[in-house]
Order: C-alpha cells, then structure tokens, then sequence
C-alpha cells in the first residue's frame, strides 16, 4: 500500500506568532502608507511645509573639499553596485537554505526602488509656492537603494549577524541621506519618504513570508533600536569629521542639528522595527 504523508497542523503557539507577525507587518504597512500621504499632503503641497522643508535643506552645507567626498560616497550607489549586493546577499541565502528569504529581498529591492522612481517622475508633482526648485524631487532615490539593501539584508540574516546589520546598516543610510540633503539633492523629506517606501515593501514581503511559517523573534526592540541609534550616531560623527556644517555658523547650529538628528532617529527607528519584525525568520 502506498504511504501519504499528511502535513503537521500547527501548533498554538505558531499559530500566535504567526498571527502576531502578521498583525504587526499589516501594522507597518498602514503606517508606511499613511507616513506617505501625511508628507505629500504637508510638505509637498501645502506653502508652509514646502518653506519649512527647504529651510531644512538649507540649514547645512558642506566645503568645496567635503562635498567632493561625500558625492564620491553617493557615486558608489549606482546599478552596478546595488546588483554586487545583491549577489551577495543571494548566495548568503542560498547556501544556508533561504530561498523564500532570498526570493522576497529582490522583490524588496526591485520593488522599492521601482515604486520611488515611479512616484518621484509619474506619480507626484510639486506646486510652485516660491521655495526651491518646483521639480518634485520626493523620494529620493539613493536612499531607497540604501535602506532597501539593509532591509533586504535583514531579511537574510542570521541571528548572530543581525544586530552588525542594523548598526552597519543605519549607518550607511544615515550617510547616504544626509549626503543627498548637503549636495542640495534633496530635502529632508525626500530622505524620510523613502524610508518610509522601503518600510513599506519590506513589511509587505514579512507579511508575505508569515503566511508560511513564523516564529518567535530572536532579539528585543531596544537592543535593535540600539544597535541603530551608535550606528546613526557613527554615521554623524564621520559626516562632521568630513566637514559638514551648519549654514550660517553657531546661529544655525540648531536646525542643522535637528536636521541631522531627525535624519538619524528615524533611520535608526525604521531599521530597528524591520529588524524586530523580520527576526520571526532569523535561524
């Protein structure tokens, strides 16, 4: 007689955690949509916070000398090296048998960047209330390409690697959007929108993943948000020590600080969460 294999219900306490898992990333999704609408609506369309916006842009600024370096850090973003990335991240998939994981961090990152560019040229336009440059410039796109890779990144990771992630990763993000903002590339909002877009994909693909299975998570929020807080912080240092400044001398020393803290809390806040929710996988 032929045998049948008959599948394993799951157990209660996967059945919680997975619909913990996947309340918590509907959560996020809800959240990252609304983030997006609430800057669109304020920052983009409304004179108020298109003034506040560009007096953010303005409030730092960067030497000759500096500025050189920091788009010769923006250049090392490109197609090429965004796909070297992802290569990596692939084969670390692959050979500890993460395909579901593997499969989900290139749609993350197709998706992302896909969704931002779609938005920045087709989607959204800017209204010319006398602040800046009317083109819409919201999201920015080398943001996306970074916290995507991060949170494609912690998609695969392992548990013991998770916490470098975050630090390294917030990091380079911090980096990267504040760079943008110096060079006069973006706005501030550009940089938390596109946050925001990667959060957005990244809670989409764990809510696709819990569907399958789901787990406890690996680490605390507060350990996560730490690790994400000394890599902003290190990220800060370095773009000070490089030479960027606060326009206008000690008179503007604060709102180029809240510029740049503002920055740092929330990258540090969205990767500490997609690390908190995605560790259901982590093994």
């Amino acid at each position: 007689m032929a045998s049948s294999t008959v599948a394993r219900a799951p157990s209660a306490g996967q059945r919680l955690y997975r619909g913990r898992t996947l309340a918590s990333a509907f959560g996020l999704l809800v959240v990252s949509f609304a983030a997006l609408v609430l800057m669109v609506s304020y920052l983009i369309e409304n004179p108020r916070g298109q003034r506040l916006d560009q007096r953010a842009m303005e409030a730092v600024y960067a030497r000759r000398d500096a500025l050189d370096q920091l788009l010769s850090v923006l250049g090392y973003l490109s197609i090429g090296t965004m796909a070297i990335a992802m290569v990596v991240l692939m084969t670390m998939a692959v050979l500890r048998q993460r395909f579901a994981a593997a499969f989900a961090a290139v749609i993350v990152v197709a998706g992302a960047n896909i969704t931002t560019q779609v938005l920045k040229h087709a989607v959204l336009d800017r209204p010319d209330h006398g602040y800046g440059w009317h083109v819409n410039s919201l999201p920015s796109g080398h943001t996306t390409a970074a916290i995507s890779l991060v949170i494609a990144a912690l998609l695969v990771a392992p548990a013991a690697l998770r916490g470098l992630v975050t630090m390294l990763g917030s990091a380079a993000v911090v980096l990267t959007g504040v760079s943008t903002v110096v060079a006069g590339w973006h706005r501030p909002s550009d940089v938390v929108a596109a946050l925001a877009v990667g959060l957005l994909w990244g809670a989409g693909a764990v809510f696709v993943l819990a569907l399958r299975r789901s787990g406890p998570p690996t680490g605390g929020f507060f350990a996560s948000l730490g690790w994400g807080l000394i890599g902003a912080v290190a990220a800060g240092a370095v773009l000070l020590f490089i030479g960027v400044r606060p326009y206008g001398g000690w008179d503007g020393v604060g709102p180029a600080a809240g510029v740049m803290v503002i920055i740092g809390i929330a990258v540090a806040l969205v990767v500490a969460v997609f690390d908190r929710i995605s560790s259901v996988f982590a093994r």
